[in-house]
């Protein structure tokens, strides 16, 4: 007389991608018509069924992950974060796409940059860049650099203090000198003189730095001439370069009582050249100003994963004073990138609340938690069922 009989489905626990529709169950007289559930038998009334259901095609949406670390540890700085259009392509199927998607659906873009302000910046060690390496084949030697506290009043912290001198090595001895052939002679003996080019070369042919090549064993660059004999005269090479970049310094040249004799280049004792006050070999000079880079720690990186950008300042310094005169040629980079630990391919999610929009309890019931969007759209009911990290 009665019987149950399964009827039409409730709608989709999903208005887009993927859900469950649940049917319904009830009980009907032997004329088909509808009666109370107490007129059925209890112990034979069929479960729900659940089906798997489609709803239209889902919207985009933006996806932001979480701010990273302020760009400055004291101060005022910035804050990253990576925002993408993700966008559900088909069941079970949540990928990132072009942000045009987005876009064109008129979505607001979430914000990706924002002030954030650290505590004051108290004193910091700001440092300039290391000198040359002034030893020479394959030696060892030590380089140097100015380290500054930033302020003046306040000292800064000593056991942070960059250090100011470290080991270095000189190139390999392979480096030689190399000279070109004599021009001609400018004039008679005593005054005439012969010049040549003299080059520092490096295995593969390259002129590089003089300072390269042991200045010992420099070859002249002048030599007198003029007659077959000539008596022995002072005889002044070129000044070598400034023993310093900027500033005052000192520069220096070799100064021979040399002649000829027989033909051939001869080098005499000073005495030999007595009666004429012998030319100085050394004299002050002064380079362009003094002008330094100094340059502070670098801050963390703007990204918590994969690759994010970091910063430190860069100041030109002429003494104590903060300038504009620096080369920016040697400007050191204010900017590079760093590279963290790949992000995650899944758009992020930090609070781990359950969507209220989703149906959770009946996603648990027909173990839905596998499919990604239940596992994030459920977050915290998923969790009990989450198989714990490997």
């Amino acid at each position: 007389m009665y019987r149950w009989k399964l009827s039409s489905q409730e709608p989709c626990s999903m208005t887009c991608s993927i859900g469950v529709s649940k049917s319904f169950v009830t009980c009907v007289r032997y004329d088909g018509v509808e009666v109370h559930d107490m007129y059925c038998d209890a112990l034979t009334r069929p479960e729900p069924v659940h089906d798997f259901c489609i709803g239209r095609e889902c919207q985009p949406r933006w996806e932001a992950s979480s701010w990273s670390e302020c760009s400055r540890t004291c101060g005022e700085g910035f804050q990253f974060r990576q925002v993408r259009c993700w966008k559900m392509l088909s069941p079970g199927l949540d990928s990132s796409v072009y942000s045009d998607l987005c876009t064109m659906a008129d979505l607001e873009r979430p914000v990706e940059r924002r002030a954030c302000k650290s505590p004051a910046c108290g004193p910091q060690w700001e440092v300039a860049e290391w000198t040359e390496c002034p030893a020479k084949c394959g030696r060892k030697a030590q380089v140097t650099r100015d380290v500054r506290c930033s302020d003046e009043t306040r000292p800064c912290d000593p056991m942070t203090k960059p250090p100011n001198a470290k080991n270095c090595t000189g190139p390999p001895c392979e480096r030689h000198w190399t000279v070109s052939e004599w021009g001609p002679c400018s004039g008679s003996c005593g005054q005439g003189r012969m010049l040549r080019h003299v080059y520092c070369k490096a295995p593969d042919g390259r002129v590089v730095p003089e300072n390269q090549c042991a200045a010992e064993n420099k070859p002249l660059a002048i030599h007198p001439c003029g007659e077959r004999d000539c008596p022995p005269h002072w005889l002044s090479q070129d000044w070598d370069r400034c023993n310093t970049t900027c500033g005052r310094g000192v520069k220096r040249r070799i100064v021979q009582c040399a002649g000829i004799s027989g033909g051939k280049f001869q080098i005499f004792d000073d005495e030999a050249c007595g009666g004429g006050e012998k030319p100085e070999d050394e004299n002050t000079c002064f380079e362009r100003p003094c002008f330094k880079w100094y340059t502070t720690p670098w801050s963390e990186c703007t990204k918590t994963c994969g690759v994010g950008v970091r910063m430190r300042d860069v100041k030109c310094y002429q003494g104590r004073e903060l300038v504009r005169g620096c080369d920016p040629l040697t400007k050191p980079v204010a900017k590079q990138t760093c590279t963290l630990q790949a992000c995650p391919t899944e758009p992020p999610d930090e609070s781990c609340q359950d969507r209220p929009s989703t149906n959770c309890l009946l996603a648990l019931k027909v173990n839905l938690c596998s499919h990604w969007y239940y596992s994030k759209a459920c977050c915290h009911s998923c969790r009990a069922v989450r198989p714990p990290p490997s």
